[in-house]
């Protein structure tokens, strides 16, 4: 079987998160998944909600109780999911600068003027458009440059969906995309197979395959797949399937970070003795 490791993941330090991080072990160890992420929201811009709430050092103090309590069957992973940290880079530096964390997670939850893409009205925003707005928000968030891997890559599926009655692609602005990709791939960046829309009306992948295989083709190495589970019971769900997606698009190996080195472990058939895929520090 391959070392499952599942990098995105949210407790009760996320405002939206329902389990404790002790709970979430529990859950990933029964489930058979080697190495968690925890990546707990950090949303700078609206602090009433999110950012005045992200408790660092108590979250940092649950992740190493969680550490004793799973040495040797768990590896725990210090990690955060930044929100749109681009548009208030001071505040987004200075939250990451002073705790060990291990991988940061960008995520464009808004767009440019500052509306939540869960709240747009859909129905009067043709495809392309919202591709190319989103698009253009994702090129600033790499700009920004101060992370490991960007979240979900076309999230706004997850919301358009319903009322396209279809699941659109980025590569509807395929130019910018693959501009965006190289972005990511010169900067020494990443993105995530991201399994939630499978549990979602996407019913697929974040992103779609079609996008993870023009990542894999303009460079992309550095790739990380999570659950994006907000309860202990999604812990690890759809992993297989995005192993399966990830080496569909051409990838044998996914990312995994320490102290925001990235790692390689190895997705092939390939075996060591002790029946686990191989974890590959430097290739």
């Amino acid at each position: 079987m391959n070392y499952l490791v599942d990098y995105h993941i949210h407790s009760i330090y996320s405002t939206d998160g329902h389990n404790t991080i002790m709970e979430i072990c529990e859950s990933a160890v029964n489930n058979g998944i080697g190495e968690i992420a925890i990546t707990d929201h950090f949303e700078p811009n609206i602090a009433d909600e999110f950012g005045s709430s992200y408790n660092q050092i108590g979250y940092w103090a649950h992740i190493n109780k969680a550490r004793q309590a799973f040495r040797g069957r768990l590896n725990i992973k210090l990690g955060v999911e930044l929100g749109q940290p681009h548009l208030f880079p001071e505040v987004s530096s200075a939250v990451i600068k002073d705790f060990p964390y291990d991988y940061i997670l960008a995520s464009a939850h808004k767009l440019p003027a500052g509306m939540d893409i869960k709240e747009l009205d859909y129905s009067k925003v043709g495809e392309e458009e919202l591709c190319e707005m989103y698009l253009r928000q994702l090129k600033q968030l790499v700009y920004w440059n101060n992370f490991d891997c960007i979240g979900h890559l076309d999230l706004i599926k997850r919301y358009s969906a319903p009322v396209y009655k279809k699941n659109i692609s980025l590569t509807c602005r395929h130019e910018l995309l693959k501009e965006v990709l190289q972005l990511v791939v010169q900067s020494g960046k990443g993105i995530e197979i991201n399994t939630s829309g499978l549990r979602q009306s996407p019913k697929e992948a974040f992103p779609s395959l079609d996008v993870v295989k023009l990542y894999r083709d303009t460079g992309g190495e550095i790739l990380t797949i999570g659950s994006d589970a907000h309860m202990a019971e999604d812990v690890g769900r759809g992993l297989n399937e995005a192993l399966a997606m990830a080496r569909e698009a051409g990838f044998r190996y996914i990312t995994v970070y320490n102290l925001r080195k990235p790692e390689w472990v190895s997705i092939t058939e390939e075996k060591n003795t002790f029946g686990i895929a191989k974890r590959i520090i430097n290739r």
